[in-house]
This record gives structure tokens, sequence and C-alpha cells, in this order.
């Protein structure tokens, strides 16, 4: 038995551990330390991301509510009103004309607009609305609030909607 524990076996396998321990040790925090580098690196890019998109956003959206004064929009910057979501605008063309010089309530027309910055493409939202404008579900109502403070909706007296029979 003593034979297994003398100096000469125990000292060199002792060497050996803590040599091969140290090594893992060695080998554990450079892995480490080559996460964390990687994990910040992420973490800027992730970062640079979203600073990116949050500045395209703003753009998106300053873009959204000056296109009425910027060169090219089609309407009268007073005949359109600003609504952002989920549509940007409801232009009532003709409005600021109407009356005056001739044009009569037949030469109004009411656009819903969605302005897009870039590669901005429509929303899903957006698209059923745009379908549902061009199916023709879409009508005008009046809602009228009663002293009693309970609201009552409906089509306003001689519209359009008789004739198509709404």
């Amino acid at each position: 038995m003593s034979r297994y524990l003398d100096a000469a076996t125990v000292t060199p396998f002792l060497v050996g551990a803590l040599a091969a321990l140290f090594l893992a040790v060695v080998i554990y925090q450079f892995r480490i330390f080559k996460l964390r580098l990687e994990f910040q690196q992420q973490i800027k890019e992730a970062t640079k991301r979203s600073v990116d998109q949050s500045r395209s956003t703003l753009k998106g959206q300053i873009a959204e509510q000056m296109a009425p004064v910027l060169p090219g929009f089609s309407y009268l910057p007073a005949d359109a009103r600003f609504l952002g979501d989920p549509i940007d605008y409801v232009v009532f063309n003709g409005r600021t004309n109407l009356g005056n010089n001739g044009i009569g309530e037949q030469e109004l027309e009411v656009v819903l607009l969605e302005v897009k910055h870039g590669q901005s493409k429509l929303t899903s939202v957006q698209r059923a609305i745009a379908a549902a404008i061009e199916e023709g579900r879409v009508r005008f109502e009046v809602a009228q609030i009663g002293e009693d403070g309970i609201v009552t909706t409906k089509a306003p007296p001689g519209g359009r909607q008789k004739e198509l029979g709404l």
C-alpha cells in the first residue's frame, strides 16, 4: 500500500492535476472573455440598429406631418386634416374653394391619404381600409347626443345613401 502513496508518485500526479486544473481555468476564462466581447459587440450593433430605426421612424413621422407643405403635395394644405393613425390624412379636396369661384358640392372629394417615407409599406390595417373604400364599404353618418346623454346614429336626410339603398 505504501508504494502507491510515496512522494515520488504523488508529487508528479499533484503537479499534473494542478497544471490541468490551471489550464482548464485559463481556457474557461478565455472563453468567458471571448463571450463577453461578442456580447458587447452584439449590444453595440443592436443599439445602432435601434437608433437607426428610431431615426427613420422619427423622420417618417416628421415627413408625414410636413407633407402638405412639401413640394409635390397634390392638395391644398388647408384641405388636409392630419389623423396619424391608422391613416395619416383625410383630405377634403375642394373644401377651401367650396362655394367660391363657382365650385359646388359636387366638386368636393374626400380622400383618405397615407404618407409613406422611404421604403415603408402599407400596414395590414391600411390595406384593409383601402379595400373597404374600393369596395364601397364607406358611409357618412350623423351621431346625435340627446338631452339624456344617449347617442343615436343615423344617415343624414336626403343623402346619397338613400339613392344607393343604404
